[in-house]
């Protein structure tokens, strides 16, 4: 059994410690972001920036666009670097983790970001589909997690038992909880059933070795993605609106609270948790 904490201590740093506003500060912390150059990914870069992180954004785009170009001009006291890597090539990953240690010196985050959507009926999908979707949403998803965590066990060898190393979080979806009317995500839905499935085992896993790991699950949001099957099924946008009780979908920008407060020193005690963050739609309908 590790060394046990010392309530009267315990209670000296709560009375010391700082303010919840600096509870949040994820200042020189560094995280890494799969799937940061675009969707969902680049607003949760833009977050952790604004709080004071290091980003290392993963993407599959040969260069960072116009969207994360912004955010290293903008928030010039944070280091935003880019790496282009496909999550489903083992080497590659390997090799940009190692960069990323070599550019940074220590990974205290991850947020796993990287994910791919085919809408299509049950029936109607191809082995090579399925493959493609599991691969990313999936297989992806576990090794980016895996080597992130042996970047934060090698890097924050703290003898502290108590001492805070790193923190995981994994991108799901409601689709997970409840079939969504009108669009064929059975495939989708699977896929991301896996990351649902190591959060618990994961955090449970991790949390003696102070790595937090937690959940965000977006409902309907709107991004290139959903804008782009808007244009071919437009019926399918004023749907998924009339499903969700506060009236709207949400913008990439209702997730970045969720993303700060997981990464923060505001959740130290928060592991194994799954944040939905859906507008009421995971609640009932109106």
């Amino acid at each position: 059994m590790g060394p046990q904490p010392n309530p009267q201590k315990s209670l000296e740093l709560y009375k010391t410690t700082s303010s919840a506003q600096d509870f949040h500060s994820l200042r020189d912390k560094v995280v890494v972001v799969t799937g940061g150059g675009d969707g969902i990914g680049i607003a949760l870069v833009k977050a952790i920036t604004e709080f004071g992180a290091h980003a290392a954004v993963i993407g599959q785009s040969e260069a960072p666009n116009q969207q994360l170009r912004e955010i290293q001009n903008v928030h010039k006291a944070s280091q935003v670097k880019y790496y282009c890597a496909d999550v489903t090539q083992e080497s590659l990953l390997k090799t940009t983790f190692d960069q990323i240690l070599l550019d940074f010196g220590r990974v205290d985050g991850v947020i796993a970001c990287a994910g791919v959507c085919i809408e299509k009926p049950f029936v109607e999908h191809t082995w090579e589909e399925v493959v493609q979707l599991q691969m990313v949403n999936s297989i992806g998803l576990f090794f980016t997690v895996q080597l992130a965590v042996k970047a934060m066990l090698q890097n924050h060898a703290v003898q502290d038992h108590n001492a805070p190393k790193g923190s995981v979080i994994l991108i799901g979806s409601i689709a997970t909880d409840s079939g969504l009317e009108s669009q064929g995500l059975t495939a989708y839905s699977a896929s991301k059933g896996a990351a649902k499935g190591l959060l618990h085992s994961l955090a449970v896993e991790l949390a003696p070795k102070g790595i937090r790991v937690n959940m965000i699950s977006p409902g309907h949001t709107i991004t290139d993605m959903s804008v782009s099957q808007w244009k071919t099924r437009p019926e399918l946008e004023t749907v998924m609106k009339a499903a969700i009780p506060m009236g709207r979908m949400a913008d990439r920008r209702d997730l970045k609270g969720a993303a700060v407060y997981f990464l923060s020193d505001a959740s130290l005690y928060t592991t194994g948790s799954n944040l939905v963050i859906s507008g009421g739609l995971h609640a009932g309908r109106v």
